[in-house]
């Protein structure tokens, strides 16, 4: 296997999980006493990958302080200034990943996830372009895909008319890309989403563009509610509530 480099994006402002992020990055935010970041190394440990590049934009300080502690990995940071969004952020870092297929990996997520599945995957579908998703529950409103029952190509992108027999999942914020997918990212544009951006162009351009379908869980912190309802499930509301004094939380994030 190759020894892969990654990138975990952790320069968003992490809005809906104020008053929280007030005080601390969301990348920091504990989860069962964890912060949400370990959960996010422990997928890329499955894989061996030690060589880490984090972009920093808010409050990168403390982020810095706790990821420099983490012995088991070689850290770089990419500080912007000026937010560049998911592609901008990847496009400024080129260099880190020396020409060499890559993975890139949001900073909010918690998954149990054999990366080295998703690395053979990759390379069995000469895939320009891997997400990795999970299937898609009724009840649920994320952005929906298009996946190819056969092949895992992706066919539609964030369309709210899929029907089979294709298959409806979601994106779990886990990427691997081949180090080609530069050519395809705007020219002359440092802000630039990498989903809007390149994936809609590279699927509607029917480019190898494949969904690895995870079944396992997977859990969006991406909200108040939601941070709370998990550590509330696991009766740990009041600790968690100690770790941010003076704050008072909602009763509704309507």
């Amino acid at each position: 296997m190759l020894k892969m480099r990654a990138m975990i994006l952790a320069a968003g402002l992490g809005t809906r999980l104020r008053p929280i992020t007030y005080q601390i990055p969301k990348p920091l935010v504990p989860i069962f006493q964890v912060p949400l970041i370990r959960y996010v190394l422990e997928v890329l440990k499955t894989a061996h990958i030690q060589d880490v590049m984090v972009n920093l934009h808010y409050l990168p300080k403390p982020l810095k302080q706790y990821l420099n502690t983490q012995k088991d990995f070689n850290i770089s940071y990419s500080f912007e200034p000026e937010i560049l969004g998911t592609g901008g952020g990847i496009l400024k870092v080129k260099n880190f990943f020396k020409n060499e297929p890559f993975i890139v990996i949001n900073s909010d997520i918690i998954m149990r996830l054999d990366l080295k599945k998703v690395l053979k995957f990759h390379v069995q579908h000469k895939s320009l372009a891997t997400m990795v998703t999970r299937p898609l529950k009724p009840t649920e409103t994320y952005e929906s895909l298009g996946i190819h029952p056969k092949t895992g190509r992706i066919i539609q992108f964030k369309s709210k008319t899929i029907k089979p027999p294709l298959l409806k999942a979601m994106f779990t914020g886990i990427h691997i890309f081949e180090p080609e997918i530069f050519n395809y990212f705007p020219k002359n544009k440092k802000f630039f989403c990498i989903n809007n951006d390149v994936y809609a162009h590279l699927i509607k351009k029917k480019m190898n563009v494949f969904g690895y379908i995870h079944q396992g869980p997977w859990y969006d912190i991406g909200s108040l509610d939601l941070y709370l309802k998990y550590n509330q499930d696991l009766k740990l509301k009041r600790s968690f509530l100690k770790l941010f004094p003076g704050i008072i939380f909602p009763k509704s994030t309507a």
